[in-house]
């Protein structure tokens, strides 16, 4: 019995394929088969090096010849499945159409299957049963992108129990982990800024789920630029938009009961979801935007196209994100030295008709 299970084990290892051996692929890639194992099984090796260009020969060899990889004689091989898990921060996050959260899943599934990996979807890491969401976490993956956690979540701690790979994507450097992040607090400057320089002096802002960690950044920076500007920051223009459209309405329908003295006459949202659910609240009392509310929203989706009108919004490169914590994730399963461990990426402001300047394609101010 142990005998055939040792021979069953052997010839699955062998090559790690089904149908095309590794001697195959290297003869069509123009490599060797040691270079094809460490770059379709993620084999660990201290002296094989494979170049961008030989890994993306390699890739191609292996898909003309039709070669499927087996995933248990990779993991045997390995010690590693060719699984990545990916954990986003809420339930709802694709039930809400968040264009952010399909975006930021390509990039990761675009440079996890480049590197012959598939991706398991998690959810959620910043919800209140944080414990739930950590027992979730179990070796069939070999790294975990961990979405927005909250601090002190008790997911990174159980990914280093269980000697779990993770990086963390926009949570802020201080975790001391892997982390990608994009600049939000000059991206609220930046928005801020945007309606105080077309003379706006009342400027709302609708603020992020309080457990997300860039609501807080893009709040600190909404109020500073205010300060910077001589304006008296007014806590009944801060409302809670949670990052959807219901409560952005709702939010918006709040501020717009105010007195008239006390309403604003800009908002800035912490997300397009929240802007598009302020621009609805706007049009069903009667007014318009930009003439009656200027609004600028965050993330600069495809979403943030097809309002009426389009939305100026901060611009961050979602895809990129994916990409970079994947293969930042990627390259920790090696010892390097040189490895990358903090990545923060610049935002910019696309400038679209619902603030009230005209669309321009070369209207994009950074940060």
């Amino acid at each position: 019995m142990y005998h055939g299970v040792k021979v069953l084990i052997k010839g699955l290892i062998k090559d790690g394929k089904v149908g095309v051996t590794m001697n195959e692929i290297a003869a069509r890639a123009g490599t060797t088969p040691g270079v094809v194992s460490v770059t379709l099984n993620g084999a660990k090796s201290k002296t094989v090096r494979v170049s961008a260009e030989t890994r993306k020969r390699i890739m191609h060899a292996a898909e003309e010849l039709g070669y499927r990889c087996n995933p248990f004689a990779s993991a045997l091989a390995t010690g590693r499945s060719r699984i990545l898990g990916m954990m986003l921060p809420f339930v709802a996050s694709y039930t809400e159409h968040d264009a952010f959260f399909s975006l930021l899943t390509t990039g990761v599934t675009a440079c996890a299957s480049e590197h012959g990996f598939n991706v398991m979807l998690y959810s959620a890491a910043a919800e209140a049963e944080g414990q739930r969401a950590a027992r979730m976490v179990d070796r069939l993956v070999a790294g975990l992108v961990l979405v927005s956690p909250p601090p002190g979540s008790p997911i990174p701690e159980e990914c280093l129990r269980q000697g779990i790979s993770f990086v963390s994507v926009l949570a802020g450097s201080s975790s001391g982990h892997l982390t990608v992040d994009s600049d939000d607090f000059a991206g609220g400057a930046l928005a801020t800024n945007h309606l105080i320089g077309r003379g706006h002096r009342r400027i709302a802002h609708l603020e992020g789920r309080p457990e997300v960690p860039t609501s807080k950044p893009r709040r600190l920076a909404y109020l500073e630029a205010l300060s910077a500007a001589g304006i008296e920051p007014d806590p009944e223009l801060c409302r809670r938009g949670d990052f959807n459209r219901a409560d952005g309405y709702r939010a918006t329908k709040h501020l717009l009961r105010l007195p008239p003295i006390q309403r604003p006459t800009a908002i800035f949202a912490g997300n397009d979801l929240s802007a598009h659910g302020a621009l609805d609240a706007i049009y069903d009392s009667g007014l318009h935007v930009p003439d009656d509310i200027a609004v600028v929203g965050y993330d600069d989706t495809w979403y943030a196209t097809v309002t009426r009108p389009p939305l100026t919004s901060v611009r961050v490169d979602v895809p990129g994100i994916g990409y970079r914590a994947t293969t930042m994730l990627l390259g920790s399963f090696e010892t390097s030295a040189d490895a990358e461990e903090h990545c923060v990426l610049p935002v910019s402001l696309t400038i679209r008709e619902s603030c009230g300047a005209p669309a321009s394609p070369a209207a994009s101010r950074h940060a």
